[in-house]
């Protein structure tokens, strides 16, 4: 008894990241807020009372100009410009007044850190120029309060404040590239995947214009031939009977032009769904007879088949229907002598039929026979060559390669 594998079990941490990830891709703006929000909750939730212990700032005044300072920095997502200067504004009215000694002046630590936030976030968001505005901004209205105290303390502050914004100027800028990119490489990968999906489709188009061809313009080439061919190969056929088989054949051949355009709209760009039978090189035989009892002279001469792969198989089948319908359609009245021969890692198949005794009436044909019957060869690795002979008939002939088993079997038939 065999054993079942058990299905692949997934994760549910996996799950839950997949979907993390695809409602960030999908809603990028409410990312930003989020992230900003928190990074502006914290910072306030320690600058405030900082600011109305340590640096001796009114109550009121801490709790409110923080909060505008980096509310900000949530403000910065939609609107750049007024950010930089809410948080410029703010940041210069907190630090009006000296701090005590020992402390950072006039940029603390807290308000380094809203400056990186603020940067990064307009930077990564807006571009280069409104990022280089909201850098410029703060970083020289904040640091001109060192002009009232001036020492080594303001100095550092202003270095280190400038330096940081910095850096996340650059950081912002990469991240932007990187979102760039990304963007980029989705769009190219969803543009890459629409056109495997039209190459599937139209492939599937072709093999289903083939084996619609193959299938029904046989069938129909067949029955345009008995109708045709009635009054002459049945005796003592009343006139009426005669003449409802022209109807027949009249319809038929009407039914084969109509069939030409459907196979047009196939190659081009509408299709319905189709299911295509999958005969075998060894009912050739049974093609064959179905012609002859149609009143077509047909021979068939078959060398070695077997062992023959599915794909050929089918590939000479299709092949030889296609190329005996021709040869009624095209030039009815001649002998079609078909022949088959396996041998040396290779099928041969050559349909000739003979010159007609009268030239017939040009058939409107489309060519969609040689081209499905050439597309079939090569799609095997094959050749396949179609022209008049020198005696005035015409010749198919088409070379697939196959393994060869060696039997050396042989059959011939001629009917």
């Amino acid at each position: 008894m065999a054993r079942q594998k058990r299905p692949k079990r997934v994760r549910p941490g996996r799950t839950r990241q997949g979907a993390v990830g695809r409602w960030v891709r999908q809603h990028p703006i409410a990312v930003w807020y989020v992230s900003a929000s928190a990074v502006a909750a914290v910072l306030y939730a320690v600058a405030a009372p900082l600011e109305a212990v340590q640096y001796g700032a009114p109550v009121l005044v801490a709790l409110l100009i923080t909060a505008a300072r980096f509310g900000a920095i949530v403000l910065a997502v939609r609107f750049p410009l007024s950010a930089a200067v809410l948080f410029a504004a703010a940041s210069v009215v907190v630090r009006w007044s000296p701090a005590p000694n020992g402390l950072p002046w006039p940029w603390t630590v807290t308000t380094m850190v809203g400056f990186v936030a603020l940067v990064l976030i307009v930077w990564a968001r807006h571009g280069w120029l409104r990022g280089l505005i909201v850098y410029a901004v703060p970083a020289v209205s904040v640091s001109a309060l060192a002009a009232i105290e001036f020492d080594a303390r303001s100095l550092s502050g202003f270095i280190v404040a400038v330096s940081v914004g910095a850096v996340a100027a650059g950081a912002a800028a990469l991240l932007r590239e990187r979102a760039r990119l990304g963007r980029a490489l989705t769009k190219e990968r969803e543009v890459s995947e629409a056109e495997q999906e039209r190459r599937l489709v139209s492939e599937e188009r072709q093999r289903i214009a083939r084996e619609l061809h193959d299938v029904v313009a046989h069938g129909l080439s067949l029955i345009q031939v008995q109708a045709t061919s009635a009054r002459y190969r049945l005796q003592d056929v009343p006139d009426d009977a005669a003449a409802e088989f022209d109807d027949i054949a009249a319809s038929a051949r009407t039914s084969l032009a109509e069939m030409r355009h459907l196979l047009g709209a196939l190659r081009g760009d509408e299709q319905p769904a189709q299911h295509a039978p999958q005969p075998t090189i060894e009912e050739v035989g049974d093609l064959v007879a179905d012609a002859r009892r149609a009143g077509a002279d047909a021979s068939l001469t078959a060398v070695n088949l077997d062992g023959v792969p599915t794909a050929v198989s089918l590939t000479s089948y299709r092949i030889v229907q296609e190329a005996l319908s021709n040869a009624i359609r095209h030039a009815p009245g001649t002998r079609v002598d078909i022949a088959l021969h396996h041998d040396d890692g290779r099928l041969l198949i050559e349909v000739r039929n003979s010159a007609p005794a009268q030239p017939a009436p040009r058939a409107s044909g489309s060519g969609h026979g040689l081209i499905g019957m050439r597309e079939r060869a090569g799609l095997l690795g094959g050749t396949l060559t179609a022209g008049a002979t020198d005696v005035g008939g015409y010749l198919i002939r088409a070379e697939l390669p196959v393994e060869s088993d060696g039997t050396g079997q042989s059959m011939t038939e001629d009917r």
